[in-house]
């Protein structure tokens, strides 16, 4: 089922013909023999107070704030800093956030990593999340789903459909998204907004969520004739009969980015914890264990901007998705 990860970006690759990507991550990132972590200064700032890690995450699924909680009680264990986790309505909210400076660390979709540096936030990604217990590669899949007994057999039937987004900042559940609509053949050009300021297609109707596991109730109650959905999700909703899976495309997985505005010494604690922050090593720490956590959690691969080219690419080819800005 899992391809290398070399084969899978190649994949996607495969629809990135501009350089222009090559500039815009230039512009988000340090360039020559000094990473922005070595210009992070050692009297640095906090987002609150001193010996205080706020911790930020990406609300995209019910009880996220719960899920997170043992990687909180790993921080504080192994850094020996309180950490507090920072309560965020939307993706939108988290982004800002991380542009405000009001987070420390945040984890997120690779979409959300790449918006908030493009407007301004000053994170770097350390690490990223492992999603299987079996392929060690933070990878996962973007998938688009039809109720269980639709009639639809391929993408690009989604023409003249309505089709369930998650959010217009959600990496696999929108940005990844109109890339295999775009691959179908569908325009993917926005020709409007929405009274939400949501964008609108002439090929589709886009319905924003505002969740993955929404988007799968909303496409398997047949709100939807069509919908995306991060893989975990999309295949548990397989498996109880609810909707199909037509499609899929790998999409690199989500980062934890730590504030670069730390002191030096800080931000190495929670960049040395972040990397070595595997399912043994949060277990061994005595953090509590969550079930949300127990199920998705399987570790991280520590990684940097390079790895999120991609998003990035699709973002300067993808106008609508208004990540490249």
């Amino acid at each position: 089922m899992f391809l290398s990860r070399t084969k899978r970006l190649g994949a996607v690759a495969t629809f990135v013909t501009s350089l222009v990507a090559v500039v815009a991550l230039a512009g988000c990132s340090s360039s020559g023999s000094t990473s922005v972590s070595d210009q992070a200064s050692s009297n640095g700032t906090w987002a609150k107070t001193s010996g205080t890690i706020v911790f930020g995450a990406t609300p995209d699924q019910a009880g996220s704030d719960a899920n997170v909680k043992p990687i909180e009680d790993y921080l504080a264990k192994v850094t020996g800093y309180k950490v507090e986790y920072y309560p965020t309505a939307d993706y939108t909210a988290l982004i800002a956030a991380a542009v405000a400076g009001k987070v420390d660390v945040i984890t997120s979709g690779a979409l959300q990593y790449v918006m908030a540096v493009n407007k301004g936030a000053k994170i770097e990604p350390v690490a990223a999340q492992l999603n299987s217990d079996k392929v060690k590669d933070p990878g996962y899949y973007s998938e688009v789903i039809v109720p269980a007994d639709s009639p639809l057999k391929s993408i690009s039937e989604a023409k003249g459909k309505t089709v369930c987004f998650v959010d217009p900042n959600s990496t696999s559940g929108f940005l990844f998204g109109l890339y295999q609509l775009h691959k179908a053949g569908l325009s993917v050009e926005s020709n409007g907004k929405d009274a939400s300021g949501n964008p609108t297609f002439a090929d589709f109707k886009a319905v924003f969520a505002g969740a993955h596991d929404k988007s799968e109730q909303s496409v398997a109650a047949k709100k939807c004739d069509i919908g995306l959905a991060e893989d975990s999700v999309a295949e548990e909703g397989a498996k109880k009969g609810e909707v199909k899976v037509l499609a899929k495309e790998y999409v690199p997985g989500g980062p934890f980015s730590v504030s670069t505005s730390l002191p030096a010494d800080a931000k190495k604690k929670v960049t040395d914890a972040l990397q070595s922050a595997s399912v043994d090593a949060i277990k061994q720490s005595g953090a509590t264990l969550t079930a949300g956590f127990s199920k998705g959690y399987f570790g991280v691969q520590p990684e940097t901007v390079d790895y999120y080219k991609t998003i990035t690419d699709l973002c300067s080819q993808i106008p609508a998705a208004k990540c490249s800005k």
